[in-house]
């Protein structure tokens, strides 16, 4: 049994396929294919390849770190023109693994490119303030209670353009800047749950969850809101950067055309 595979090569006329996957990276090494360790990428690849006999490479609006989730990862990748949607959709449901899914499958036009095509990234972090077994693969457990107020202040400081220098891990092989435009960033309290959305221009590595991190250490009472301004404000010469919070409380919520 093939699962609807071929072995024909690909015709000199493909589609251009924008895909929207929702998946738990718990058990991923992150988004982009490694030589060893599971990934969303290699994933994904590994089924589109199989379903079509030959190989298949996807480009990622951008990465995810290990552990953390996407709701509506988009990705694009050009497959011979006789695939339809109804027949791609039923096989990527029987050659991908259950924690990932292709939810959806869009024709687009060649110039289409998932990552330089795409406007703002919407991300949302949840923490919960008391130990909860069901969530502990989808939340941060802050079980001392966060001060409102300071949560309030510190999303408001992130909003608009700056240097998030304090944010990220700095490499030579790293983007040329550290600008972004912060179109929101907000915290909504859910009773024992605290749910952060932030949408943006781009985001740098690490940036959300040093961002999140930091808020809460300021609502703790582990770092002054003074010092939280420090770090907005770009300089590289901080001797702390932000603290990251853990990565299973991320999840890549949406990415807008």
């Amino acid at each position: 049994m093939n699962d609807g595979a071929t072995t024909d090569q690909p015709s000199t006329e493909t589609t251009r396929w924008k895909l929207i996957l929702e998946f738990d990276g718990t058990e991923f090494f992150g988004w982009q294919r490694q030589r060893e360790g599971r990934t969303v990428q290699g994933e994904l690849e590994r089924a589109l390849s199989t379903f079509v006999g030959y190989p298949v490479k996807v480009t990622g609006q951008g990465r995810t770190d290990r552990g953390v989730h996407a709701e509506r990862q988009v990705v694009h990748a050009d497959i011979a023109d006789a695939v339809g949607k109804r027949r791609l959709l039923a096989a990527m449901r029987g050659l991908l693994p259950p924690d990932m899914a292709v939810i959806d499958a869009v024709k687009q036009d060649e110039s289409f490119h998932a990552r330089f095509s795409a406007r703002s990234r919407i991300y949302r972090y949840r923490l919960v303030s008391r130990p909860s077994p069901l969530n502990r693969r989808m939340c941060w457990v802050v079980l001392q209670p966060p001060d409102p107020d300071l949560l309030f202040s510190c999303a408001a400081l992130i909003r608009g353009t700056h240097d998030f220098t304090n944010f990220t891990r700095l490499t030579d092989s790293g983007p040329k800047h550290c600008l972004c435009t912060i179109a929101r960033s907000e915290w909504i309290r859910d009773g024992v749950y605290w749910n952060y959305t932030i949408e943006g221009n781009r985001f740098l590595r690490h940036m959300v969850r040093r961002l999140v991190g930091s808020m809460v250490h300021v609502a703790l009472g582990k770092m002054s809101i003074d010092q939280f301004r420090v770090l907005m404000e770009g300089s590289a010469s901080v001797e702390s950067k932000g603290y990251s919070a853990p990565p299973e409380g991320l999840v890549l919520a949406d990415v807008i055309y």
